[in-house]
């Protein structure tokens, strides 16, 4: 399957990676210092780099993963995605001016990242956990492997993310329709909670409490 990865973050990288080791073929795209991209895309095959406009056209799926308040604009560039199978990992994080993240809970009471994308088959995934524990091989040693929870309106487009999430070594639980995607998004801010007062701030310590809770 041809992937389309639309910021190529440290959620886009590390996914591609699992995606790449399982025969897909993919177009990355970064917003920014393109040094971590250009770095990655020597250490794999069958991978390549472009603009947000071509990694969309070029996937049969494209995996957004872009920051919140960039939306807009990374939107416009893309331009139609009408009809394409849209990954959504996306959470509706602020900043503030002492460059804090934040989750925006007002949008977050009837709304959700998800729901925001111009009309395609989205499917809300890979939005519930650090991203370094979205590499396999965090878990190679665990004998269950973890939940990536999907909500979507298209059931084929929920099967074929089920499939991807499997071939990166998770298991898929269907949470139903696409507005579902916001009890998923209130995951992240559970999760803030946990680091604010398990762990002081440390949210680093989030990723060990994870694997620790499967050994």
């Amino acid at each position: 399957m041809k992937i389309g990865i639309i910021n190529a973050g440290n959620i886009g990288r590390t996914l591609a990676k699992s995606w790449l080791k399982a025969g897909h073929q993919l177009k990355l795209a970064k917003a920014g210092d393109q040094t971590k991209l250009e770095n990655f895309l020597k250490t794999v095959d069958g991978a390549s780099k472009g603009t947000v406009k071509e990694a969309a056209e070029f996937g049969d799926v494209a995996l957004f993963s872009v920051y919140w308040g960039n939306l807009d604009a990374t939107l416009a560039e893309v331009g139609e995605l009408e009809g394409k199978i849209v990954i959504d990992t996306m959470n509706p994080l602020k900043v503030t001016p002492e460059f804090e993240h934040y989750h925006d809970l007002e949008f977050m009471k009837s709304n959700s990242t998800s729901e925001e994308l111009p009309k395609a088959r989205v499917v809300k995934a890979f939005s519930t956990m650090p991203s370094d524990l979205l590499d396999a091989n965090q878990w190679a040693k665990n004998p269950v492997a973890p939940a990536i929870f999907i909500a979507g309106d298209d059931p084929e487009a929920k099967k074929i993310v089920s499939q991807l999430a499997r071939d990166a070594d998770f298991q898929s639980f269907d949470a139903g329709e696409l507005a579902n995607g916001r009890y998923i998004e209130q995951m992240g801010v559970l999760l803030h909670h946990i680091g604010t007062h398990q762990f002081g701030g440390d949210y680093g310590r989030l990723a060990p409490m994870f694997l620790k809770a499967y050994e």
